[in-house]
């Protein structure tokens, strides 16, 4: 367990950060959109776009249990890109990432706005994703381990597995041969540490509890990670402390 957790590294390994909530919705399915955006314009104007899913019909995505929690919409905002569907919203952060003191503040500023428009009923999930990406094999660096025998030796891994801690359950996804591309002219070859940390609700808990439970989730988070590199490599990164 590492005693201090950095604040930061450099370079910056996250090409991608989300805090997603799913709900049950006080209103009808048809009209969350357009009232989350009223509830939201004035602070968040934007370009809205409608994502990919939309070109489905209706009555697919009804019937379709993989397509529940999908987001419809995509609201871009200068600070933040925000995902509006029937039952679920999900803030993430552009790149270059925004640092979590500002997506945190943001979050949780945009619940309370759709909270307060009176949309939400109960939250019943929390997630909080982080995809980080490494310009090398990180086979090497990583506290995993995996053996084979007979002398064989492992060149391109895949891996997913589920840990839980006290609170929250997270699925980390693990490859040393990816491809990232930011854009077309951009491609690049790593390794990915996929992080995606979660928790279940019933009742009004989290609602009660905005701050302090997106706060968690990303400690959960954070720590994880950090356990998942090697302690030397860590210093290899200019890691900042308090």
């Amino acid at each position: 367990m590492i005693k201090q957790l950095p604040l930061s590294i450099q370079p910056c390994p996250i090409v991608d950060a989300l805090v997603e909530i799913r709900f049950v919705a006080k209103v009808n399915p048809n009209a969350v959109f357009g009232l989350v955006y009223g509830a939201l314009i004035n602070d968040y104007p934007g370009n809205i776009q409608n994502l990919p899913i939309m070109q489905l019909p209706e009555a697919v995505r009804n019937s379709d249990p993989t397509l529940r929690y999908k987001p419809l919409y995509r609201l871009v905002n200068k600070d933040v890109i925000i995902q509006i569907g029937p039952d679920v919203l999900s803030v993430s952060s552009p790149l270059p990432y925004i640092g979590w003191g500002l997506l945190k503040s943001h979050v949780v500023k945009i619940i309370n706005l759709i909270n307060r428009a009176g949309i939400i009923d109960h939250v019943v999930r929390l997630g909080l994703r982080y995809i980080n990406f490494f310009d090398i094999d990180m086979l090497s660096h990583v506290t995993m381990t995996f053996d084979m025998t007979e002398g064989y030796k492992i060149q391109n891994l895949q891996i997913a597995t589920s840990v839980k801690d006290s609170t929250f359950e997270n699925t980390i996804q693990f490859s040393n041969s990816s491809i990232l591309n930011i854009n077309r002219s951009d491609e690049k070859r790593g390794s990915i540490i996929d992080i995606d940390t979660f928790k279940n609700y019933s009742g009004n808990l989290f609602l009660s509890n905005i701050e302090e439970e997106i706060e968690d989730a990303h400690k959960s988070e954070k720590t994880l990670f950090f356990s998942l590199l090697d302690p030397g490599f860590i210093e290899t990164l200019n890691p900042q402390y308090e």
